[in-house]
């Protein structure tokens, strides 16, 4: 039994791969938007939570690395939503969302991850 399960996705039709330049494939969202790895942040850099203003920090995570949490060890560290760019802190995104293990961008409802480094 599995616990987790990617969600497979078909090859994009003849009639959808025709978009502007800007446009990519996969999981780079719309347009080719990727928040959490286009951001221009700097790892140790302080930020403001877009929802309640507290100060976070940024700890940009490698993008080969797996990432484990359990409560308490995103407290203070910024999180960026997946859909608009915006930075929340941990207690904003868990309470836009209705399961306690994923959460979500108040403004968007799209996934929140941690930055990612080039």
């Amino acid at each position: 039994m599995a616990l987790f399960r990617r969600k497979r996705h078909s090859p994009p039709s003849e009639g959808q791969t025709g978009g502007s330049a800007g446009q990519a494939g996969g999981s780079a969202g719309r347009g080719g938007h990727r928040p959490w790895l286009d951001h221009g942040l700097t790892n140790g850099a302080r930020v403001a939570c877009g929802g309640c203003t507290r100060g976070l920090k940024v700890r940009l995570q490698s993008q080969s690395s797996v990432t484990v949490s359990h409560d308490g060890a995103m407290d203070g560290m910024a999180l960026i939503c997946t859909g608009c760019g915006r930075l929340l802190c941990a207690d904003c995104a868990l309470a836009a969302s209705d399961n306690p293990y994923l959460p979500k961008c108040d403004r968007c409802r799209a996934s929140v991850t941690i930055p990612m480094s080039r």
